[in-house]
């Protein structure tokens, strides 16, 4: 996705306020709920692409696709929107959206898990820093 909405224009903005002298606060309970919320958001997609494949296949919709061809081949297109097939990219499916979400929510976990790790150590580290300044006193 790209564009002034894409989820990246976002972080690109954030990232250069950052890196030109802005400032960051960051608040660890904050980042750890967000990865909680990303973890539900995951789990919730999830649940939405296996439901998707499960119940929203269209193998007998009762048209008359047993003996008719257009009827068929209508059936066939519904059923592949669902979960995909010759005529339908994965990525354009209900399935596939479901799974795309997915995978965005996963990937923000993982990056507010990277952000709390490093922002951890660096608190680590300055404690330490002052302590031993501390004894120097």
């Amino acid at each position: 996705m790209a564009g002034p909405e894409a989820p990246e224009a976002g972080w690109t903005a954030f990232t250069e306020n950052i890196t030109g002298g802005g400032r960051l606060e960051l608040d660890p309970a904050g980042i750890e709920q967000c990865i909680k919320l990303c973890q539900e958001h995951a789990d919730r997609m999830g649940d939405l692409a296996r439901r998707a494949n499960e119940e929203l296949r269209a193998t007998d919709l009762g048209i008359g696709e047993k003996d008719i061809a257009s009827a068929a081949e209508l059936a066939r297109k519904f059923d592949e929107k669902a979960i995909s097939g010759k005529d339908i990219e994965f990525a354009n499916t209900a399935r596939g959206l479901f799974t795309a979400h997915q995978t965005y929510a996963r990937d923000m976990k993982s990056m507010f898990e990277a952000v709390l790790a490093r922002y951890q150590e660096q608190d680590a580290q300055i404690a330490g820093s002052l302590s031993v300044a501390g004894t120097d006193l």
